[in-house]
């Protein structure tokens, strides 16, 4: 009876132990990989977007319910700048105030003559705005001068009778704020701050005229094609509007 002699040789089945094991830490290396790619990509996003919370931006990707210390961060940067335009706001509504009794004055002791400043000649009603308005039936353009974050009064009037006139032509509506950054600033981050306090600003005056918080919305990460020359050396914003 014939017996086999052969040896037994264990490097098949090494070598199929061993490529197993290379595959399954070039799995983990690419999952790894896939990975940090999204978190650039979110701390890309967090960079730009600097203190707006989720539900004011319309963002490519749905928010992670589970909690983040970037998030949280974000959220309270954001709760600390509306803060700040909210008492620049109540400032503003207290110099408003101020100035109509100013005026008020000044009409009725408009022959008095003061030792100093005469308030019946400084105050200028008809003082022309330096905030200049483009508007068409889908957008409206206003520009700023310098670092300014508020409309002014003339161009509180405007924007009231613009989006007064959209609803009457198109009915429901939605209105989209855009804004481009100014470029007379050597920080990125200052730049996108005013931005920021801009269409914020805007965005709370525009839902004082009728409008419902979902239908008036900040929208920084769209750019917008426009017809017109603008001087965007202190920058501008773009009220959009959209059935």
């Amino acid at each position: 009876m014939a017996r086999c002699e052969d040896d037994f040789n264990p490097w098949p089945s090494f070598v199929d132990i061993f490529s197993s094991v290379i595959l399954v830490m070039l799995l983990f290396l690419l999952v790894t990989l896939v990975n940090l790619g999204y978190y650039a990509q979110f701390k890309f996003k967090v960079s730009y977007t600097g203190s707006i919370a989720t539900d004011d931006l319309i963002l490519n990707s749905n928010p992670s319910q589970e909690k983040d210390p970037v998030n949280e961060k974000v959220l309270r940067s954001k709760q600390e700048v509306q803060d700040v335009v909210n008492k620049l706001q109540k400032k503003i509504v207290v110099l408003e105030k101020e100035l109509k009794q100013t005026k008020s004055t000044a009409a009725n002791t408009k022959n008095l003559e003061s030792p100093g400043i005469d308030y019946a000649e400084k105050i200028d009603d008809q003082k022309e705005s330096a905030q200049k308005t483009f508007k068409n039936n889908k957008y409206m353009i206003v520009t700023f001068k310098g670092n300014e974050v508020f409309v002014d009064d003339a161009t509180n009037k405007k924007i009231k009778a613009f989006t007064k006139e959209i609803k009457e032509k198109i009915g429901e509506h939605k209105i989209y704020i855009t804004a481009v950054d100014p470029k007379n600033h050597v920080s990125a981050t200052i730049s996108k701050q005013i931005s920021l306090g801009r269409t914020i600003s805007t965005r709370n005056l525009i839902r004082k005229f009728g409008y419902e918080k979902k239908d008036v919305r900040v929208d920084l990460l769209s750019t917008v094609q426009i017809k017109e020359k603008i001087d965007d050396k202190n920058g501008y914003i773009v009220i959009r509007v959209k059935k």
